[in-house]
This record gives C-alpha cells, sequence and structure tokens, in this order.
C-alpha cells in the first residue's frame, strides 16, 4: 500500500503499513501481567479504555488494522503514544510522486533518527501514475542526493524500490550495500540510457528479490526493436552470488522502444530452488512477425518445468496493432507448476498449462491483448479453458465488444465456467452504450437474467452469489451512457439488489468504474470507487459511499467524495414491490464536494445541471461538424 507525503511537516510523517504484517499475539497471562499505559497506583477502579490506558500489545494490534492516515491521527494523541507507534508509522515509506519526493526526502534528511525505523522505502519521481494532478518535473540527481545522506541512518531497510526516469547514479548503490547489511530486495527501472555493464548495481550478493524493468511511457523509437543482451556481471550476480532468489522480474513496459533479452534463463545453471515469483516480457512479434520469444522453446519449458515452487507467473506480451498468433510454444512436463496460484499472460498459453497447474490457478489476469468474439466461445475457447480452472477466484479479462455485436451467450457461458469468482474485472477499452452494457449488468443479477434473456438452467444464476467485487474498464465517451460514472455504478447495483427479501448478490461490497482514453496520461479519464453498505439480515443496500477523480470535459482535475442513499429497504411485513424509491444523497465530510450525479438523472423541476449543457452543447458541435 501507498500513500502520498502531505506538505506540512507533522503530517508529512507518513507511511502505509504492509498489508500481510502480523505480530506474534501474546497470551493472556503474560498480557494481563503489562501495566496500562497512563495508569497509576492507588488511583481507583479504571475507567473505559482510551489509546491513553490501552496495553501496549493491543495498541500495537489496533495500529495493524489502521490505515495510514488513521494511524498518523492516532500517533498524535499523545507523545508517548508516538513513541510506541513511531517503528510503525515508518516501516513502510512509499513516495508516490515528485510532490512526495520533495518533502518527505527534506523531513528525512533533517530528521536522521526517523531514517533508523524504515524497512521498506519506494522512490518514484517524476511517476508516470502520480494522476489525475500533474507530476511536477524534479531533478533526480537531487532526489539521489539525498537518499545518500538518508541512507546513512538505515540499518534495518531490506526492501529498496526505485522507479524513476533513468537508473539513479552508480554511488548510491555503493551507500545502499555498505550501510544497509539486511537489504536483501532491490528494484530498479531504465530509461533510454544503456545499462553500465560495471555498475555496482551487480555487486549485491544473497538477494532475495530482484526487478529490472525499462519503464513506461518511452517514446516509441523502432516498431522492432531488437532484444538487448544484458551485462555478464548482471548473470553472474544472479545464477552465482543470489542462490536464494524468491521474487525476480525482468521485463519492458515500453516494448516498441526497448526489450530485454532473457535467453540465459533456457541454460542448464538458471535455476533457484526458493523461486517462487518470475515476470517476463514484454514478448511478441519481431520485424518477420516471428514470435521474440525465448530463442529455444524446449529450454524455456524446462526452465519453468525444475521451479516447482512457482506461485506467481506473469509473461507480458504486446502485439501492439496485431491479432496474436493462434498458438504459442510452451514446452512443460506434465507435472509441471503444481503450486501456480496466479497466471497473467494470454490465452494461448494458459490453454497449454498441464491439468495441475490449472487446476491450481486462483488469480488469473488476461488483459495483455482483447479477446475477439472468434476466440471467445467454443471448443478452445476461452470459456473452454476456464471450465479447467476448478479454484478461480479471480478473474481479469479484456474483450473487444462492437456495438452490434450480441455476446449474451458468451456472458452465459462465462457464469457457467467460473462459478466461484469473488472479483471480477471486465475491461473493454472500445467504447459501447447501453445495449451492450445491459448484457454485462443482467448476468449479476439472477432474477433479471432469466426474465429477459431466457437462460435455461437456474443453477447459473446462483454462481456469482458470491461476487464480492466487480470492475468495469470501459472506453469513454462524454454523450449517452457515460454522461455519468455514478449513474453506471448503479445501474451495477441495483441489479444485484432485489426489491425482494433476499438479495441476488449478497456479497457484493464494491463496485470500480474506470473510463479510459488512450490520449490521457495513464490511459485513465475518471475512475470511481463505490463501497456499498448493507443493513439487516438479507444484506439489503442501504448507502454507497463514493470516491471519484479524474478529468472533467474541460480538462480540470477533480476528486470528490460523498455518499449516496438513494435506496430503499423493503418491509418485511409489506409485500415486495418493484419500484425504487426516489434518490436522495447526504455528503460524507470532505473537502469535496459531490456533483450532480448523486442524483441518478434526476433534477429538480425549472434547474439545469452544468454537465447537462455540456454533454448538449458537444452534441451541437458534433452534429455541425457532421453537416459540414
Amino acid at each position: 500500500m501507498s500513500l502520498e507525503v502531505a506538505s506540512s511537516s507533522r503530517a508529512s510523517e507518513t507511511i502505509e503499513l504492509p498489508r500481510n504484517r502480523r505480530r506474534g499475539l501474546r497470551t493472556l497471562s503474560t498480557l494481563l501481567q503489562i501495566p496500562l499505559l497512563g495508569s497509576r497506583a492507588g488511583t481507583g477502579p479504571s475507567t473505559i479504555p482510551t489509546p491513553e490506558n490501552l496495553p501496549t500489545d493491543i495498541l500495537y494490534e489496533v495500529a495493524e488494522y489502521l490505515c495510514s492516515s488513521d494511524l498518523l491521527n492516532l500517533t498524535l494523541t499523545a507523545s508517548h503514544i508516538r513513541e510506541l507507534l513511531l517503528p510503525s508509522l515508518y516501516e513502510t515509506v512509499v513516495l508516490k510522486s515528485s510532490r512526495a519526493c520533495k518533502t518527505a526526502l527534506t523531513m528525512l534528511v533533517e530528521r536522521p533518527n526517523i531514517c533508523r525505523y524504515i524497512r521498506k522505502l519506494a522512490v518514484r519521481p517524476n511517476y508516470y501514475l502520480a494522476w489525475p494532478k500533474a507530476n511536477e518535473r524534479l531533478d533526480e540527481e537531487w532526489v539521489v542526493k539525498m537518499l545518500l545522506t538518508a541512507a546513512e541512518n538505515m540499518p534495518l531497510l531490506h526492501t529498496f524500490d526505485w522507479d524513476g526516469l533513468e537508473m539513479p547514479k552508480d554511488q548510491l548503490w555503493v551507500i545502499l550495500r555498505d550501510k544497509c547489511p539486511l537489504l536483501k530486495t532491490v528494484y530498479t527501472n531504465v530509461g533510454y540510457q544503456p545499462l553500465d555493464p560495471h555498475s555496482s548495481l551487480f555487486n549485491f550478493t544473497d538477494l532475495t528479490s530482484f526487478s529490472l524493468t525499462v519503464r513506461h511511457s518511452l517514446e516509441e523509437t523502432d516498431l522492432f526493436p531488437e532484444p538487448e543482451a544484458l551485462p555478464d556481471r548482471l548473470w553472474e550476480m544472479l545464477l552465482t552470488k543470489c542462490p536464494d532468489m524468491q521474487d525476480l522480474t525482468l521485463s519492458s513496459f515500453s516494448s516498441s522502444t526497448r526489450l530485454l533479452n532473457v535467453d540465459r534463463l533456457c541454460t542448464a545453471d538458471a535455476y533457484w530452488p526458493k523461486l517462487n515469483s518470475l515476470t517476463l516480457g514484454s514478448f511478441g512479434y519481431d520485424d518477420n512477425f516471428e514470435l521474440n520469444y525465448p530463442s529455444d522453446d524446449d529450454a524455456f519449458g524446462a526452465f519453468l518445468s525444475k521451479h516447482t515452487e512457482l506461485k506467481y507467473l506473469r509473461l507480458s506480451w504486446n502485439f501492439k496493432r496485431w491479432m496474436s498468433p493462434e498458438t504459442i510454444p510452451l514446452a512443460l512436463e506434465p507435472t509441471a507448476l503444481p503450486h501456480l496460484t496466479t497466471f497473467v499472460g494470454i490465452h494461448q498459453q494458459l490453454a497449454v498449462l498441464p491439468q495441475p497447474a490449472l487446476c491450481s490457478i486462483e488469480v488469473l489476469d488476461l488483459t495483455c491483448e482483447p479477446l475477439f468474439a472468434s476466440r471467445l466461445e467454443g471448443e478452445g475457447g476461452v470459456c473452454s479453458t476456464l471450465k479447467m480452472l476448478t479454484s478461480l477466484t479471480s478473474l481479469d479479462l479484456w474483450l473487444h465488444i462492437p456495438e452490434f455485436k450480441d455476446h449474451s451467450a458468451f456472458f452465459k457461458e462465462l457464469m457457467s465456467a467460473c462459478p466461484k469468482l469473488t472479483e471480477l474485472h471486465f475491461m473493454c477499452t472500445t467504447s459501447f452504450g447501453v445495449v451492450r452494457s445491459q448484457y454485462l449488468f443482467f448476468f449479476l443479477n439472477p432474477i433479471i437474467s432469466r426474465r429477459n434473456l431466457s437462460f435455461a438452467s437456474s443453477n447459473i444464476f446462483r454462481s456469482f452469489r458470491i461476487l464480492r467485487c466487480f470492475s468495469l474498464t470501459k472506453g469513454h465517451k462524454y454523450i449517452g451512457d457515460d454522461s455519468s460514472m455514478l449513474r453506471t455504478a448503479l445501474r451495477i447495483i441495483r441489479a444485484t439488489n432485489t426489491a425482494s427479501k433476499v438479495s441476488s448478490n449478497p456479497e457484493l461490497r464494491q463496485v470500480n468504474i474506470r473510463w479510459a482514453r488512450e490520449r490521457c496520461t495513464n490511459h485513465l479519464k475518471q475512475e470511481g470507487t463505490y463501497d456499498i453498505e448493507r443493513v439487516d439480515s438479507d444484506n439489503h443496500i442501504s448507502s454507497v459511499v463514493v470516491y471519484e477523480k479524474g478529468i472533467n470535459v474541460l480538462g480540470k482535475v477533480f476528486t470528490r467524495r460523498y455518499r449516496y442513499e438513494g435506496f430503499s429497504i423493503p418491509s418485511r411485513a409489506a409485500s415486495p414491490v418493484g419500484s425504487i424509491a426516489s434518490s436522495s444523497s447526504s455528503h460524507i465530510p470532505s473537502t469535496a464536494t459531490a456533483s450532480n450525479d448523486t442524483n441518478d438523472g434526476k433534477r429538480r423541476p425549472g434547474r439545469v445541471s452544468r454537465g447537462r449543457l455540456v454533454r448538449k452543447a458537444l452534441m451541437m458541435i458534433k452534429s455541425k461538424k457532421n453537416r459540414s
């Protein structure tokens, strides 16, 4: 998790706790022997517990469940609480923008005593994901200079992550290696500058995690770049000096500019017994329209087969403007990858994984390229492969849905193939309107689906009753169905919240909407998160907590938080009704205000919203252009 550093000196001391960190709980007898904080002998009977008199162990446990902002507020309640929680507050520091780097690094240099608590440090100046606010340009030499000073006081640092425009100066690796003896995880990226074969980065030993990536958003210089050979000293470090490697990434996120050659993995000495996470790519076509895959298919398959502890496998592909081939070789042994739980790649390689691997996969991401209609259904299609993933709980799909195509049969087959899904991300970067989206929304609601799409088996429609999170990413336009993110989210939520006594999707807790545009930073125009609040034993929806951000039609950045309460809760004594009560909204205290979207299209008589005027103006401009 990550958090941007605020501008004030006290609020700037913010970090994010890792999700998987858990302290060992003491026994009850030991816990009772710990004196209450702030209590003194002879002060009378105990009072209601407050942060000042909570036992230390309980205070630590409470801190682990708090988000970074709440944890910061807790440390500001009392000086002795702050002293106790400083190690937790600064254990993980993630600087996700130039603004955060400038504020936090200045503070760390001025207060070296804080540095000794840092165990994980991620520094991302000029970060491409600093969105929607424009990220100011920051001199990375200044960033490195500040890091050189701060690293002198980081004896507990074990993870360092650099994500800048170029790899940092070589002196930083020297200081980190000398001053941070516990450092076992190193992530870095490169830009346009070539790798220095004599870099001190390759002097590390006994690393357990290493990542070298080509950064995002490099200008396209060659549609089919030749994969560059990595320095021999890099391979020497990985293959001989890091025998306990567990997480390895060698990948490019700018495949039209720079690619990395990973053929050395196809040799016999490429073996790490504890390797459990592997990311390679980006693969695709070369200038002869042949695959720039590892040169020896059998050797690469043997490399994957002998790493039986792999749990996460990501093989990135980018075919640019062309479709991928019908088949892609991946020669694996029948018992390969028995513990694989996460696969990120393309369907052609997923389909050839051995049965043990398919049965163990819980998380699947097929968003490397869009799936066209010809590859969705039937024998050899995506759904036929998904049926073999009996443990699948999370699915990401990128589909191409033209406006004129009816994909209701595909959604039916998808529901049947994935009965255990708790998370579903549906991405379609071609904009599609109400007609096509109705097929998507119907499959969330068993009752609506049976009535409108005439599906046959009722068991199919119960399959998504355990879905907890649904995300939709789609191409964006400012007119028609795309006039409001909230309206799109409510259509999904209401499709799962019937007026009967039992909700059709009682486990649904969150809906995410993302509007994509190719020309926008990070390819996102707007995004919203809609957390669903439920009441009573029947799990009826009472309200939705909304957080939206992005860029509006006028090009201005917006962020808003509010609560939408336009849901009726049926009475147990009353008969079911099919209508929904009129919409209303109440704001959550926030610096941002809610837009007219909170009324779901219902406006007061005599008033016209600014958004409606803008949409009308855009339609008039479009009509005028068509006539001309």
